[in-house]
């Protein structure tokens, strides 16, 4: 037996096929690659192949490409036949026939007692055999469904157990990200999530919003994992103590994006670089840190460096300088104020003529030393202008 089987083994290696396809079955995540002999097969053509499980129809999901062209060193299955009408008939009627056994297999399952969740049953082509796949805590000892199984549908059984990931993948749904799950969108394998990851992360370890569908840790955490590896590298543990420029904190809060730690005690409260938290602060382990009194406040420090915007484009302003050349309309405001005085002085006073003579002579003094001053700030006359350029403001002052 055992020479036959190897005969049999080396004669399957030693067909060498010049040509391969990608075939992609129903609910498949991923296509498979299957070895033929025709070079006419084109995208969208519907194939029978030889699996594990037995004959099977896929699509293709490319045309058929030379192996010696691309170096394909891979063992393939071939690929028996382009599907006929009648494979594409017994295809179709497959359907019916899987839900007839599913049926079945639940009422023997109900009738049993098992402890198992069926989720899918599936007939090969030529519906010689039936896979029947679910899912279960533990192991279920399924001889006895075998047997009526096997007296009822008239073909092989197979029973297969999957976890609570494979049962994702299969049903498919929406992940809290608002996208189609992705180990049934693309994944072609599990990655091992531990949580770790999360760690990592410095993501708050709640189960509940770490999980998936699958009641597991979502497969997104293996995505940036290597990502913030190398960000926190040399960084001590959050919630560790450190001793910073002589006096000992708490880590309280990492924020790796933003590059930017948390330092707190009783007193302080420092927001630092990472840099400087991996390069200036001293690990320290076992010192006690005074607690804090009742109502005391503590001083807030940033020393992070503010990321400032890119600079603004320079601004030319379309105004007009400002010009100032008559300094003595204030001169005359002040004139027209005091004559209204000596008005109302020489109407308090008409029935005074030492009075009258007396305003008369101040008017006349008044007059000439608004005459001076007039001609010595036309000598000293000062003009304000106002220059503006590209954002910058400039005074200058001119002699006149």
């Amino acid at each position: 037996m055992s020479e036959t089987y190897n005969r049999e083994n080396e004669s399957e290696e030693q067909i060498v096929y010049p040509y391969s396809v990608a075939v992609r079955f129903k609910d498949a995540a991923k296509p498979y690659s299957f070895g033929t002999f025709d070079s006419t097969i084109r995208k969208g053509e519907w194939v029978v192949v030889e699996t594990a499980q037995g004959l099977e129809m896929g699509e293709a999901e490319a045309d058929a490409i030379e192996i010696a062209k691309y170096n394909l060193r891979m063992p393939q299955k071939p690929i028996v036949r382009v599907a006929t009408t009648t494979d594409i008939r017994n295809y179709e009627e497959n359907s019916s026939y899987e839900d007839t056994a599913f049926a079945i297999c639940n009422e023997e399952i109900a009738a049993l007692g098992l402890d198992m969740n069926l989720l899918n049953a599936q007939y090969t082509l030529d519906r010689s055999k039936v896979l029947f796949i679910y899912l279960a805590d533990q192991r279920v000892d399924f001889r006895e469904l075998l047997k009526k199984l096997g007296a009822r549908l008239h073909c092989r059984i197979e029973l297969r157990q999957i976890g609570e990931r494979d049962k994702a993948k299969m049903v498919g749904g929406i992940g809290m990200c608002g996208m189609e799950c992705c180990c049934r969108r693309f994944k072609s394998r599990f990655d091992i999530i531990s949580i770790n990851m999360a760690k990592n992360q410095l993501l708050a370890l709640n189960t509940e919003k770490l999980s998936g569908m699958c009641g597991k840790l979502m497969c997104c955490l293996k995505y940036e994992d290597d990502d913030y590896k190398e960000m926190t590298s040399g960084l001590p543990k959050m919630g560790s103590q450190v001793e910073y420029e002589g006096n000992i904190y708490r880590i309280t809060n990492m924020n790796v994006m933003n590059e930017e730690a948390k330092l707190e005690n009783h007193e302080q409260v420092i927001f630092i670089t990472l840099n400087d938290l991996r390069e200036k602060a001293i690990p320290r382990k076992g010192v006690v840190m005074q607690k804090r009194n009742d109502g005391e406040k503590k001083e807030i420090i940033h020393r992070t460096v503010q990321r400032t915007s890119e600079p603004a484009a320079p601004k030319v302003s379309m105004e007009l300088p400002s010009v100032n050349v008559k300094p003595e309309r204030k001169e005359n405001n002040r004139n027209q104020q005091s004559r209204g005085r000596n008005n109302s002085n020489n109407n308090s006073n008409n029935n005074s003529g030492q009075n009258r003579q007396n305003n008369n002579n101040n008017r006349r003094r008044h007059n000439d030393s608004r005459h001076e001053r007039q001609v010595q700030e036309k000598k000293t006359e000062t003009r304000n202008v106002t220059v503006r350029t590209f954002g910058k403001k400039k005074t200058q002052e001119t002699q006149g």
